[in-house]
């Protein structure tokens, strides 16, 4: 009898899932109610865009121009909120309705992390991925947090196995897998990128092989997301006069972590103010006078103009943040105000980020996964490092949107190491 048996005992594994979910989600939403930031929730950019949604004003900012049209954040999360307080009104319980929202999408996390572990790990007992999928501690913390990252933790692992297992599968769900994509980028563009280059990279195994169905499904998915996003980028067309297919926001995160002042995380030696705070830009004299986009493109050229200028220390920057994001910022570079979830919970993070890296490259070392999960894992590393290297690190959520990828190669670690510990007298793995 299995582990997964005894601990679950249900007639099938897609029982055990729906037990395991709600498990999950109990454990997420306790956790909301002990932290409680739903009584007095810090909204950032998306409240604030949400407010003037709410208040009929459209989607406005105030990042140059009060009041003005923005693009400073991708729009579902904003949209989301304003439209629950439309329904709801704006108070406590509405704050809480959200928030078990978002355990709801967090807990659904089993289903296609089990799923994935199943594709490229089929030796490993489910129930440990599941159990780190539950237990994972930024996992629980942004359930918490009102803001958009919840959403994002939890489809990452849905989408990417929407993509390998029915991207190919026909045009139908080639098409359901692209308007999926779309939305979420509708949510975090970044995605755009890492599923820009997995599409593309089954696409050319599927022509290499001649699957003629694969291909076209996944052809129909790529246009997908393009139609999916298309109304977005019109209106930001239309709002701005220039081509913006999400938002309009890389030239302040660009110049955030290229400038002189610049630490490699987003706030100055300290922790206590953002750079831009404390030592803003000399285009924010601009600020008010010219529209957002402009002034993003300033900031983005100020950027520029200072790498230019500082090569050896624009290379020695980006290869500290690059260090930095796979590993923790250094403890001044961080924020110490607000949550602080970066110092109050560093010890925690440090600890487990560790542990699921070291358990992971013995899984991969061990039990060898086929090409498709070493690439998978490979895409995601370069293009985070790549994004975040050029702008800046320092806040957990940034890696934490990605990290359920490296959980079934920590899911194959940890029954490598528990069975060499406990059944020594057990037959070699074999697939």
């Amino acid at each position: 009898m299995t582990t997964a048996r005894i601990l679950f005992p249900f007639r099938s594994a897609e029982s055990r899932l729906w037990l395991l979910f709600g498990i999950s989600f109990l454990i997420h939403f306790g956790v909301v109610l002990i932290v409680g930031h739903f009584k007095n929730p810090i909204l950032w950019e998306n409240g604030m865009i949400a407010d003037y949604l709410f208040s009929g004003r459209g989607f406005c900012g105030d990042f140059s121009i009060k009041a003005e049209q923005t693009s400073w954040q991708a729009p579902a999360y904003p949209y989301f909120l304003a439209g629950i307080w439309s329904l709801l009104g704006k108070n406590s319980l509405t704050y809480l309705i959200i928030s078990t929202m978002q355990c709801v999408a967090l807990a659904s996390m089993v289903w296609p992390m089990t799923f994935l572990t199943r594709r490229w790990f089929p030796l490993v007992p489910e129930v440990i991925v599941q159990v780190l999928v539950i237990t994972a501690p930024l996992y629980l913390w942004y359930g918490t947090r009102l803001h958009h990252t919840a959403f994002v933790m939890a489809l990452n692992p849905w989408i990417l196995w929407g993509w390998l297992k029915w991207g190919g599968r026909s045009i139908p769900s080639g098409l359901i897998v692209g308007v999926g994509t779309g939305f979420f980028a509708l949510i975090q563009p970044v995605i755009l990128g890492v599923y820009g280059v997995i599409g593309l990279s089954l696409l050319i195994s599927a022509v290499s092989s001649r699957q003629w169905r694969a291909m076209m499904a996944l052809i129909c998915a790529g246009v997908a997301v393009i139609i999916t996003l298309t109304p977005w980028t019109v209106r930001n067309y239309r709002v701005h006069g220039k081509l913006l297919i999400v938002k309009d926001s890389f030239g302040k995160e660009f110049w955030m972590g290229n400038n002189s002042h610049a630490t490699g995380t987003g706030y100055a030696i300290g922790g206590m103010e953002e750079v831009t705070n404390l030592y803003p830009p000399k285009c924010f004299s601009l600020r008010g006078l010219i529209k957002e986009p402009e002034l993003m493109d300033e900031m983005g050229k100020e950027a520029k103009q200072w790498i230019a200028s500082n090569p050896a220390a624009f290379l020695r920057l980006t290869a500290n943040k690059i260090l930095w994001f796979w590993t923790v910022a250094p403890k001044d570079r961080v924020r110490t105000t607000g949550a602080a979830e970066a110092i109050l919970f560093r010890g925690v993070y440090v600890t487990y980020w560790i542990l699921l890296l070291g358990f992971g490259v013995v899984g991969i070392m061990v039990l060898r996964p086929g090409g498709e999960y070493l690439l998978t894992l490979l895409i995601f590393i370069l293009f985070y490092s790549l994004v975040y290297g050029l702008t800046h690190v320092g806040q957990a959520r940034f890696r934490g949107e990605i990290e359920c990828v490296f959980f079934p190669a920590a899911a194959a670690g940890i029954f490598w190491v528990t069975r060499k510990v406990f059944c020594r007298g057990s037959k070699p793995l074999e697939k």
